[in-house]
């Protein structure tokens, strides 16, 4: 029976912007300050205060560390477009492309990069589950917080085509909620219960490791994190 205790836990426009070096200086509070003026534009008050803020609870700036600057992203269910938008104000990709499966969230993503001359280097896409992972050979592909979405029976062939999208010497980089301790599964569950309407099914990250390596993708890293009172996994997996 798993033990109910936290597992360790790890310690504008585009003119304006220059492409820094963000391993120690990209924190949730920097992330914060980056976010409110990208989406300032957009009429929903609750997506910009979403967007805003979510750097607080999902830790943002871990996944943006384990992407190789200059790379191009496909970020697989980018929703309002956050990280990739993030990213290109940065300088820090030279490419993106995101898709979601809901046209609103889509919507929003393309509005701020047009409204800060970022279009020219991300784009995004409304996609079907029936559509599929484009295969775009971007080098790098990023999936937040998305796997807990996808029902038990089809996560293992989900990520089987996540690994089948990334190129020889490319990288896999997933985020997503912790299953034990049961407290902060719970806690996850409830906020997409009010927050997507959803009853998530999660999935630890032994389970997708194991999945990914049937692909032939290696480990880099494995880490936890705790954010208030999420609980959160990341995964990052590099194919020979």
């Amino acid at each position: 029976m798993g033990s109910n205790r936290d597992p360790p836990v790890s310690p504008v426009t585009r003119a304006s912007i220059r492409p820094m070096s963000i391993q120690n200086t990209l924190t949730p509070t920097a992330i914060q300050r980056l976010a409110a003026p990208l989406y300032a534009g957009v009429p929903s008050a609750k997506v910009r205060l979403m967007q805003e803020y979510r750097s607080h609870i999902c830790p943002l700036h871990e996944v943006i560390h384990e992407v190789p600057p200059q790379s191009a992203v496909l970020d697989v269910g980018c929703g309002n477009g956050l990280l990739l938008n993030l990213m290109a104000s940065l300088g820090r990709i030279r490419q993106g492309h995101g898709f979601d499966v809901a046209g609103p969230a889509v919507a929003v993503a393309n509005q701020v990069a047009n409204d800060h001359e970022l279009s020219s280097v991300v784009a995004f896409e409304h996609r079907s589950i029936e559509q599929g992972i484009p295969q775009l050979g971007h080098e790098v592909v990023t999936v937040v917080d998305v796997l807990h979405h996808v029902p038990d029976q089809h996560k293992a062939a989900f990520v089987a085509a996540l690994c089948e999208v990334v190129p020889a010497g490319g990288r896999l980089i997933v985020k997503d909620m912790v299953v034990r301790p049961r407290w902060r599964a719970a806690a996850n569950q409830m906020h997409d219960l009010v927050m997507a309407r959803q009853w998530v099914e999660h999935v630890d990250s032994d389970q997708v490791e194991a999945w990914a390596s049937r692909s032939g993708m290696q480990v880099s890293r494995r880490d936890r994190f705790n954010t208030l009172w999420y609980g959160h996994w990341l995964l990052v997996l590099d194919k020979p």
